[in-house]
């Protein structure tokens, strides 16, 4: 979360293609219609999905998606801390679906868990080094002899990782501090001068920007070959083949929410300020940092798993990223190819 600099490099492309029309705005306050199924239903038979989610800055379309109508599908919103622990739900069967990142994937087909289908994005970026402000850190080789504080084996460590070795820099030149976790003891940390920079999820950036003790440096770690994809929705298997119908409207819920908040930034604001209790200047710079969106781009998803599984944390799965993604639901939602989608 940071401060609105729309000619930097930095600044990852918004959703903002979304028509912030009244129609859309109404959404945003009131809630999507969904067309529901080709029979008229009573509102007591659509199906139940629990949906497993964070309360991630850009994944308001998520964990906003109660407020969806429909005849066809009753989303009920089920409230995580960590990715790790909602794989676990969709593994035991405690959810019908769930937010996660990408390298989640590798980690379920690591476990011998294939009962599941990745059926939409939710949102990319928000994943940035930040510099303590008076760093003079302005390049990647400015952080050699530096000390970076980083929640390790983490999505954030992968990016620095394979960033530093394609901007020539050897990991082995800085000094990785770990922190069980991003948050205020991370922020402490790059406040109190104990470590030089620091890489994180949103709203750890914002955070230290807005408050004057963290600026963001002119490069980041979502600006390389891994990419900006961040997170993604995945469904178990069973629901995928069996009920085809239920996807489609889970998908379509949540591609107005997209749509919704991305035209009215006031309501989401709102929303994070409701929700996760940050400051408004500090919802709203973390919102310039990353952009709501439904791709599914499959080159991203085999890079993130190969990442980590050069890091020795997976067994190389990224050949078989193609088997787990369904383009299906989206296809029918957006009318929009599979290629067009991010497949490849």
């Amino acid at each position: 979360m940071r401060s609105t600099r729309p000619t930097s490099p930095r600044h990852l492309r918004r959703a903002a293609t979304a028509v912030a029309s009244a129609a859309t705005l109404t959404v945003a306050l009131g809630g999507c219609t969904l067309a529901g199924s080709e029979e008229e239903t009573a509102a007591g038979d659509a199906r139940t999905v629990t949906v497993g989610f964070m309360y991630d800055v850009h994944a308001a379309n998520v964990w906003t998606m109660d407020r969806c109508e429909s005849d066809t599908v009753d989303v009920e919103l089920s409230p995580f801390k960590q990715f790790a622990e909602l794989q676990r739900g969709l593994e035991q069967g405690q959810l019908d679906a769930a937010m996660m990142g990408y390298q989640n994937l590798g980690q379920m087909l690591d476990a011998g868990h294939e009962d599941f289908r990745a059926v939409s994005g939710i949102y990319r970026g928000a994943e940035h080094i930040t510099v303590a402000a008076d760093s003079g850190i302005d390049s990647w080789v400015d952080l050699r002899g530096k000390q970076i504080g980083v929640p390790p084996n983490s999505f954030v460590e992968m990016l620095l990782r394979a960033s530093l070795r394609e901007n020539g820099v050897d990991v082995e030149d800085v000094e990785l501090v770990p922190f069980a976790g991003a948050g205020p003891p991370l922020q402490t940390a790059l406040r109190n001068g104990e470590v030089d920079a620091m890489v994180a999820w949103q709203p750890n950036a914002a955070t230290a920007e807005t408050e004057g003790f963290g600026v963001q440096p002119p490069f980041d770690i979502q600006e390389g070959e891994l990419g900006d994809a961040t997170a993604l929705m995945y469904v178990t298997e069973t629901l995928a083949t069996e009920d085809q119908e239920v996807v489609d409207a889970l998908v379509e819920c949540l591609s107005e929410r997209t749509e919704a908040l991305a035209g009215d930034v006031d309501a989401w604001v709102e929303a994070l300020v409701e929700q996760t209790g940050v400051d408004e200047d500090v919802a709203r710079a973390a919102i310039e940092t990353g952009e709501m969106d439904l791709t599914l781009p499959q080159e991203s998803a085999e890079r993130i798993i190969a990442e980590f599984a050069d890091n020795g944390l997976l067994e190389d799965t990224s050949d078989r990223v193609a088997e787990f993604f369904d383009y299906g639901p989206l296809e029918r939602v957006t009318g929009q190819s599979a290629s067009e989608l991010g497949a490849s």
